[in-house]
């Protein structure tokens, strides 16, 4: 396990540290209604995905492993999800030629950026499921060669568009779009898994297969694209109230903290869903339960010191991240957007995962539907009196809400415990890394910047090797055992 793990952290690691200097380049070049719009764009890309396609990634990390394929992917399984998966493809290309012919606009954006649109979510539908093969497959040098490739592709072509060509927006989607797709292409033809998908339905058991698997996943649907929309319903509030430029403003901190906070998380489980998986099916809940326990001290012991940073130093790391343009408006932001993040990340990657292990996926509906409606009511109000400052508001309660209960029904429903002694220990290293930070609250420049979030990275490592985590020990030790 230890060699996959650090393969698969380590193709993260590279892809999400190119996305996040590409996130930073197109903050800088691009102006703000155009970073706004870029914005637009790719969230509502992120949305399409969720609501028609997430469904399929957690069902086939949940369905495609089989220990006893040659491939370690059940054919039948694989060419039923294929079949689904093509036919919403082909409906989504249909409905995006008859917007764009009828010159409608979805969520604010005019007929020229749909079939952008259609191939961004095309091709990253393409990937997400290649990577799921992958490592239901245990196979992560594919996996590396497929996110890596995907990132830096997309940044090398999309900055010869846009400084080269000057193409602004059209160049930077450009770019990601080729460079998804040729990442996808040269996936596909390295992987024979994809070279054996075959169209399916013809057989009763195929049918039957399918059946099963839309009947997994519909629940998957409404409650994928309820968590996504949580996170994105308020940037479509602000540019309908407050302009497309505001939505830059407001999207560019909350981006950036995202990817820092999402890279933490899915870096653990992308190793770790699998292991609680097969932990799971081989060896009962009390397995599983353990490692699920163990993920939520390492995100909060990952992503703790981000918030503390974002909090403590919120102008300087506004101005280290966002430059001068944008910083002044978006550094008040930063600590409730940053706090929003990890709640609604702790939410996904933590709490939902044991209504997956356990087939609840009815409850992943109740907690985004909670907070989506929190949004509806709350969000234009607080616009219209308090602007960007609002709606961030809203958006922390809006996460909390959804965190809680789905705290509470995690608990009731598989058992785990949401507090123990590793908890706290991570509580007192982060006390101790604001305590550090605090002379350097007002502190300018970038060289200060850095010094101060170097001390209070280093005070916060202490503290956690001082305190020794126990959850961290019993990770460690399952995975030498195995």
């Amino acid at each position: 396990m230890a060699r996959p793990a650090v393969l698969n952290t380590a193709s993260l690691g590279i892809s999400s540290g190119l996305n996040f200097v590409s996130l930073l380049l197109w903050v800088r070049l691009l102006p703000a209604e155009e970073f706004g719009r870029y914005t637009l764009i790719t969230t509502t890309a992120l949305l399409i995905n969720a609501i028609l396609f997430e469904w399929a990634r957690i069902v086939g990390a949940r369905t495609l492993y089989s220990p006893t394929a040659a491939t370690r992917i059940d054919p039948d399984r694989a060419n039923a999800l294929f079949t689904i998966l093509l036919t919403i493809i082909v409906a989504l290309a249909i409905v995006t030629a008859t917007l764009f012919f009828s010159g409608r606009t979805i969520f604010g954006l005019s007929a020229q950026w749909l079939w952008l649109l259609f191939l961004f979510v095309v091709s990253e539908v393409t990937l997400t499921m290649l990577n799921i093969v992958s490592r239901a497959r245990n196979t992560p040098w594919h996996t590396f060669g497929v996110l890596v490739t995907r990132s830096a592709l997309s940044l090398a072509i999309a900055l010869v568009l846009v400084l080269g060509y000057h193409l602004g927006l059209a160049g930077v989607l450009l770019g990601v779009i080729i460079g998804q797709g040729t990442a996808a292409i040269g996936g596909i033809a390295t992987d024979a898994v994809w070279r054996r998908l075959r169209l399916s339905g013809s057989r009763r058991e195929d049918r039957e297969i399918m059946g099963g698997m839309l009947k997994l996943g519909a629940p998957l649907m409404l409650s994928s694209g309820l968590s996504y929309g949580v996170g994105v319903l308020d940037r479509y509030q602000v540019e309908h109230i407050l302009g497309i430029s505001s939505v830059a403003y407001y999207a560019a901190p909350a981006d950036l903290l995202q990817k820092t906070l999402g890279f933490a998380m899915l870096a653990v489980n992308i190793t770790m869903y699998p292991a609680m998986v097969r932990a799971y099916e081989d060896e009962g809940p009390d397995k599983a339960r353990v490692l699920l326990e163990g993920n939520a001290v390492m995100y909060v012991a990952m992503c703790l010191p981000v918030l503390v940073a974002a909090t403590m130093l919120a102008g300087p790391v506004s101005h280290l991240l966002l430059g001068a343009r944008l910083a002044p408006q978006s550094a008040p932001l930063l600590p409730l957007v940053t706090a929003a993040a990890l709640l609604r990340l702790l939410t996904i990657y933590h709490l939902q995962v044991a209504f997956q292990l356990t087939r609840h996926m009815r409850l992943l509906m109740i907690a985004p539907a909670l907070a989506i409606a929190t949004f509806v009511l709350l969000g234009p109000l607080s616009l219209h009196r308090y602007g960007l400052m609002g709606i961030a508001g809203v958006s922390l309660l809006a996460q909390a809400s959804g965190y809680l209960v789905s705290a509470l029904l995690a608990r009731r429903t598989f058992g785990i415990r949401l507090l123990g002694r590793d908890n706290a220990k991570v509580l007192v290293a982060g006390a101790a890394m604001a305590a550090a930070l605090l002379p350097f609250a007002h502190v300018t420049g970038l060289p200060m910047t850095l010094v101060a979030l170097a001390a209070g990275g280093l005070v916060y490592a202490a503290a956690i090797l001082l305190l020794r985590l126990d959850q961290v020990r019993t990770i460690k030790a399952k995975f030498v055992r195995r």
